[in-house]
């Protein structure tokens, strides 16, 4: 079934008075002898208490609280990573992202947990509402979706199905978000920004700040186009800060390790790192890479990869020099 929008009157008012906090008030339903009944779904909300969370990260809630599908429940979140969990989703949500307290610009992708069913997101736009996902769009289910700040934050406007009085079924929308600023207006705007090779100062940087760092060669290339990525096999010679370190991977919100890297041969050991599909990667026959990469989203995604006889050159010149922001290896 196809997911019709609830009301165009209330989209219009989501997008024209979001700028002040909503406040939703709600009552319950009073029976002629002036007695408080309960409907089917306040009688299972009773064992389905709304959670807020209290770190600005996350979100949990229950749309059971909502007396009416019209109505939109704004969230405000303020980190750079996090997650949203709507149980019984019913009306909508309106989710302001901002990357922490500053008001800077940011890329930004969401990861849907599952192939949902019951709501459809949209970007907010200035009176339009932009398609994000839906689970009949022609996507891969695991393919994340991604968009750009507007003035340091971003509004994501998600509608539920109207809801089956006779269907109680406990359904979940689950989504994690992943934030990552950017340095200025043109680098918002570049689409390919992310393809471009590190210069010295930031492959320094990303040394000091990556989540892994691994010394190998790039063995085969596979273009996934359902994901929109470049997956590098990479053979491993030196690991300098291991990416499958289990507390890090936990705490990234993997959602599945399995499809991450492959496995060891022997004592050699082969992993799997992603870079866009966009960039157009090319494999160096031969060529020795320092990989340096963060966790997005459950995924090793590859942020500079200068060759290794470079990487020697820029470190030596770091050290010399007194510029080194951490121990360069």
């Amino acid at each position: 079934m196809r997911i019709q929008v609830l009301n165009r009157n209330l989209l219009l008012t989501a997008l024209v008075s979001f700028t002040l906090p909503l406040l939703l008030v709600t009552s319950s339903p009073t029976s002629s002898e002036g007695q408080s009944q309960s409907s089917p779904l306040q009688q299972l909300e009773n064992h389905h208490h709304q959670h807020h969370s209290s770190d600005g990260c996350d979100w949990e809630g229950s749309g059971l609280r909502q007396e009416s599908e019209r109505v939109v429940v704004p969230v405000y979140l303020r980190c750079s990573h996090g997650s949203i969990k709507w149980h019984y989703p019913r009306g909508a949500l309106r989710v302001v992202l901002r990357h922490g307290t500053s008001s800077k610009d940011f890329r930004g992708c969401i990861r849907v947990a599952n192939n949902i069913s019951s709501v459809r997101m949209y970007i907010e736009g200035h009176r339009k509402l932009h398609n994000l996902y839906s689970h009949d769009d022609g996507k891969h289910p695991d393919l994340l979706r991604c968009f750009v700040s507007n003035h340091g934050q971003i509004a994501l406007y998600i509608e539920a199905e109207p809801p089956n009085i006779d269907d109680l079924r406990h359904e979940i929308v689950a989504f994690s978000y992943a934030l990552n600023s950017v340095s200025s207006q043109s680098a918002l705007l570049n689409d390919y920004e992310e393809c471009r090779p590190c210069d010295d100062h930031e492959m320094h940087t990303s040394f000091c700040t990556s989540d892994f760092i691994i010394q190998g060669t790039i063995m085969s290339l596979n273009h996934n186009k359902d994901l929109e990525r470049t997956e590098l096999h990479v053979k491993m010679t030196r690991v300098f800060k291991d990416p499958m370190d289990k507390a890090f991977v936990l705490k990234s919100g993997n959602f599945s390790s399995h499809d991450l890297f492959t496995s060891e041969y022997g004592i050699e050991k082969y992993f799997t790192l992603h870079r866009p599909l966009k960039c157009g990667t090319k494999a160096g026959t031969g060529t020795e890479f320092l990989f340096l990469g963060r966790w997005i989203l459950g995924n090793p995604v590859i942020v500079c990869a200068p060759k290794v006889t470079y990487w020697k050159h820029v470190k030596s010149k770091a050290i010399d020099t007194g510029a080194n922001q951490c121990e360069l290896r």
